[in-house]
């Protein structure tokens, strides 16, 4: 699997050019299922590879992890002038090693990735609004006294020990 990956580098290609090592690698009864539950074949998987390879796409692996001896989890970015996915695949294969089965999940975008950290980000710090600015200026006063009074603290107990 990530020999065929390194097949989609950003050059534009023909299918036939890596045919046979599709072949190799999807068993001819494979069957595709997406994340919404629609089913696709293996000639539909084809055009699609077929598709990509003409536009020049280029694969990057992010993931592959065998999980049991006949199930591998890969994940993969993949970019051309359409598209930015991130793909995830879980595949199942047969005694031969050829996929059976595979599971593909699309994330729309990397851009979901980057929205989903700034809102965990964001949910930390205050926001900028007016409101919690004065809020903020009031703890940040509170604070300030509670600091100085610590301090005092401390100089009264390094006079007694002096």
């Amino acid at each position: 699997m990530t020999y065929y990956l390194t097949l989609f580098d950003g050059k534009k290609k023909s299918f036939e050019d890596v045919k046979h090592v599709f072949n190799s690698l999807y068993h001819e009864d494979c069957i595709i299922t997406d994340g919404d539950g629609n089913t696709r074949t293996r000639e539909e998987m084809k055009q699609t590879h077929a598709k990509k390879l003409a536009m020049a796409s280029k694969c990057t692996l992010l993931l592959f992890r065998v999980i049991t001896f006949d199930t591998i989890e890969i994940k993969y970015r993949i970019v051309n002038d359409e598209e930015d996915k991130v793909v995830y695949q879980l595949l199942t294969t047969n005694g031969d090693n050829r996929v059976v089965k595979a599971r593909v999940m699309v994330e729309e975008s990397l851009e979901k990735d980057v929205i989903v950290c700034e809102k965990l980000l964001g949910s930390k710090f205050p926001s900028s609004s007016p409101k919690n600015k004065r809020e903020s200026s009031a703890e940040g006063d509170g604070e300030k006294q509670q600091n100085e009074e610590e301090e005092g603290e401390t100089a009264k107990r390094r006079k007694l020990g002096d």
